[in-house]
């Protein structure tokens, strides 16, 4: 047997010293929203507002003739069952604080609704913190939305959880088409079994990576890919990040076309280096062979390059002394 029990119902003026101590506000309110009774934790926390007792709630607390919107009826709606709500408090320098009412309905013995206990909880520090991941979290998804890159989450099915309007476009769904999809519905090089592989492996330290995306239309293009791994809730998510890089992969192989087109043309190009022996009579040329050939027969062979024939002035006056240079 406790020590309760042992001693029978607790003196009245326990309980009331018990709510009195309490580190949440506490106050008991009438039918008509009228206040009899607050606690330690009321008087200090709202002293600027006393007297308490004989006005009613929305006077003391809200300056304010008339009760707030819905007030009455959740206090009402209290006799069913408990009432939460959240109430955002003005301070006068501009901040606010938050509280927490849950309302609770009070009886008398003939089990006729008499008002309410109303418990105050301060959750200003708890309000705060959701509200600024919710700041964070609009920031985010902000960046996320007006990025010119595709971006999408993907569960660790390979499904999609989430993903920006970008990367539905560069793949040419709907968003709620692209909640249907898995990865290896636009991935292109990779086979299903190395995506998994990819899936299974990608930590927080992330990967980086080219390949290629199957639009709806079946036509294909190149993208950059980086990758990140997260476990929440127990659950691994892929962050990924998705550039098409169409235009750049296709000035990579133009470049690299010209450069195969330039090698293959300096291949073709035969040149006339060193020492060339020549003969000071009959003016052929020796070959690293050593045979003796006609020069143009020379040229041609080691450059490639067509002879023609002609006569200079010189020769033509020597062997045609009978001709004149315009007549040739």
């Amino acid at each position: 047997m406790s020590t309760f029990e042992e001693h029978g119902p607790l003196d009245e003026r326990v309980l009331w010293r018990a709510l009195e101590t309490l580190p949440d506000g506490v106050a008991l309110i009438d039918e008509r929203c009228v206040v009899h009774w607050v606690n330690t934790w009321v008087k200090e926390h709202f002293a600027e507002h006393a007297p308490f007792v004989g006005r009613t709630c929305h006077e003391v607390f809200w300056g304010r003739s008339d009760p707030c919107e819905g007030c009455e009826k959740v206090v009402r709606s209290a006799q069913a069952s408990p009432q939460v709500r959240l109430l955002e408090y003005p301070l006068p320098h501009g901040a606010s604080r938050w509280y927490e009412l849950s309302v609770r309905a009070l009886h008398d013995p003939g089990d006729r609704w008499q008002g309410g206990l109303v418990h105050v909880r301060d959750v200003t520090a708890h309000r705060r913190a959701e509200l600024e991941l919710e700041a964070e979290v609009t920031r985010r998804r902000l960046l996320v939305e007006q990025s010119r890159d595709g971006v999408v989450v993907l569960d660790e099915e390979g499904r999609v959880y989430e993903t920006n309007l970008q990367f539905a476009r560069m793949l040419g769904y709907t968003l709620e088409e692209m909640s249907t999809l898995h990865v290896w519905d636009w991935e292109y090089l990779y086979p299903k079994e190395r995506v998994w592989e990819m899936l299974r492996t990608v930590n927080s330290s992330g990967d980086h990576f080219e390949t290629q995306h199957r639009r709806k239309d079946g036509s294909v293009y190149d993208v950059e890919i980086s990758t990140n791994g997260a476990v929440i809730g127990g659950k691994k998510y892929v962050f990924c990040v998705c550039r098409d890089v169409t235009e750049r992969k296709q000035a990579e192989r133009e470049r690299e076309a010209l450069i195969r087109r330039l090698q293959d043309a300096l291949a073709e190009v035969k040149l006339l280096r060193g020492m060339v022996p020549i003969c000071s009579y009959c003016k052929r040329v020796r070959d690293d062979k050593g045979y003796w050939e006609q020069v143009e027969v020379y040229i041609e062979r080691q450059s490639g390059a067509g002879v023609t024939h002609g006569i200079c002035p010189e020769c033509l006056k020597k062997y045609f002394p009978d001709l004149d240079e315009g007549e040739v």
